[in-house]
């Protein structure tokens, strides 16, 4: 059978699957001042006395997309099937955000349930970023994949690991049983890649088998089906596409599908008009800025296009689950690193402490979970405690997030965080990927270099408001604050702090949100996790 015949196959095999599960769910549809700790979760499935997983214990399925948004992006217009199979059965957090919103600092927090100032990562690469910086500071053995390791569970990883871990292609990172992860940049791309397989550098090539989403969804299904042969022994695979992350085109037999012609959500900050109430970063790059339409509708139409093989990818892992008699047993997760910009505020790419950049999609589902919506503010660092959890493992010490297993089913009254810090340190731009621009693109390198990069900066986030202070030495040590009122003004279009009137009506409330920044900015373990 060639490629073609076996393309054709798998989404003959999908679509069937598709009308099912959307056939199925129409017919199933006819705080107080002070700090106190948050609720502890409910009794999680025993741990025999050798210290390996009960009978009780679930698979984990985490599936982690690349600069998927919440915000703006229709994404589930092209994941009809990821949602009537894992959104319509499970739970959706609908204020889910990323503290850090770039690629490997996010992706630091939910491997250990840390901030960024505790993983010490807080961009993508130098003293505060990277793979490197992660390892050095012990992320890597402080991992959930240790801990789900260490107690029984076969752990798997496939697609896209830490940004930097390209310097150290066949290093094999530890809590791993199986061990797929991309080697190089050319990941991003969904072709001519290599992957680390247990130790081999593997290269592939520019095959329409190729296609990474594809690939990665292979060895995902072949893991769960060898999984069967050892029934008694849970499984955690972690599963990390580079879809929608510039410049994944769709795969090929995708092309020409519905998004082909289509333009960026026109939010009311959509290239915004006036700038003037911005940080000075802001308006002085404006200008470059601007010119970057025609790149954020030739992104918006590859990462739309790119998630239809992720949907095919999800469905594709969930028959298996079905097929092997796990699906019952299994937790799946589907979230997001970071979010997105695609012409907010003139931004392109991520890393602002703006809604779009922050906000990021989480769904579980599986035993326990009542479907539904719940809205709790979670983070990042409460991923990891969460996965450990629901295995019944006692989550460290040193995690600051919480477990999520008190809400899952849908019950808990009592209290809850109500504010989080964001935090990031500038020079990302490009994240180190080489970007060769289309020819009809009416601006240069140099300006998407320009129109990437934001200061470093951290921030307050709360149900209302939004406070930042921007710092930075590459800046010249240049300093701002914003504040914004989130009931007003969700699209963040009046920093409330631009105006001498403005910072005089709310001194007050600024002193005490930096107060509260300065407590969180040096938090660690428990004390991050409390309500206020």
């Amino acid at each position: 059978m060639d490629s073609q015949d076996r393309n054709h196959g798998k989404r003959s095999r999908h679509w069937i699957r598709v009308r099912r599960v959307l056939t199925l769910a129409l017919a199933t549809a006819a705080v107080g001042l002070a700090c106190v700790p948050l609720p502890d979760a409910p009794d999680p499935p025993p741990i025999t006395e050798d210290g390996t997983p009960g009978p009780d214990a679930p698979n984990i399925v985490f599936v982690l997309l690349d600069d998927l948004d919440e915000t703006a992006t229709p994404y589930w217009d092209a994941m009809p099937a990821t949602k009537a199979l894992v959104a319509d059965t499970g739970r959706t957090f609908t204020e889910s955000f990323s503290p850090t919103p770039i690629c490997c600092p996010a992706r630091a927090s939910i491997l250990t349930g840390q901030y960024g100032h505790n993983t010490g990562v807080l961009t993508n690469g130098g003293e505060q970023g990277g793979w490197e910086t992660f390892t050095e500071g012990g992320g890597e053995d402080r991992a959930v994949s240790v801990h789900l390791q260490q107690r029984g569970y076969r752990t798997m990883f496939v697609g896209k690991y830490l940004n930097g871990y390209e310097e150290v292609p066949t290093h094999l990172p530890p809590g791993w049983s199986e061990w797929y992860g991309a080697a190089d940049n050319l990941a991003y791309a969904g072709y001519g890649y290599r992957l680390n397989e247990n130790g081999t550098l593997v290269q592939y090539g520019t095959q329409p088998e190729d296609y990474i989403t594809d690939v990665i969804a292979e060895k995902t299904v072949d893991f769960i089906e060898r999984s069967e042969a050892d029934d008694d022994r849970p499984f955690f695979t972690m599963v990390t596409p580079t879809a929608p992350h510039f410049p994944l085109a769709p795969a090929p037999r995708h092309a020409g599908n519905e998004w082909t012609d289509a333009q960026p959500p026109r939010t009311p900050n959509f290239y915004e008009a006036d700038l003037s109430d911005k940080p000075w970063w802001l308006q002085a790059s404006g200008d470059s800025r601007d010119q970057t339409r025609d790149w954020n509708t030739w992104d918006h139409r590859n990462r739309m296009g790119s998630l239809l093989a992720v949907d095919e990818m999800v469905a594709d892992i969930v028959d298996a689950l079905e097929r092997t008699g796990e699906l019952d047993r299994t937790v799946i997760v589907l979230a997001s690193d970071n979010g997105y910009n695609l012409g907010s505020h003139r931004l392109v790419h991520k890393m602002a402490p703006y809604e779009e950049s922050i906000r990021v999609p989480l769904v579980i589902s599986g035993p326990g979970v009542e479907p539904g919506t719940d809205d709790h503010m979670v983070i990042q660092p409460d991923w990891a405690p969460t996965l450990l959890d629901i295995a019944g493992v006692q989550p460290p010490s040193y995690m600051d997030g919480v477990s999520l297993a008190p809400l899952l089913d849908g019950a808990h009254q009592g209290p809850w965080r109500d504010d989080f810090i964001a935090q990031y340190a500038g020079g990302a731009a490009l994240n180190g990927i080489g970007a060769e621009l289309p020819p009809e693109f009416n601006f240069t390198l140099g300006v998407l270099l320009v129109a990437q990069e934001i200061p470093s900066y951290r921030a307050l986030r709360t149900g209302e408001h939004l406070y930042v202070e921007w710092f930075g030495d590459e800046w010249g040590g240049w300093q701002a604050t914003e504040l914004y009122d989130l009931d007003s003004d969700p699209y963040q279009l009046d920093n409330l702090l631009a105006t001498p009137e403005g910072r005089a009506d709310n001194a007050q409330l600024v002193t005490t949100m930096h107060v509260r920044l300065e407590e969180l900015s040096e938090c660690a373990g428990a004390e991050c996790s409390q309500a206020t």
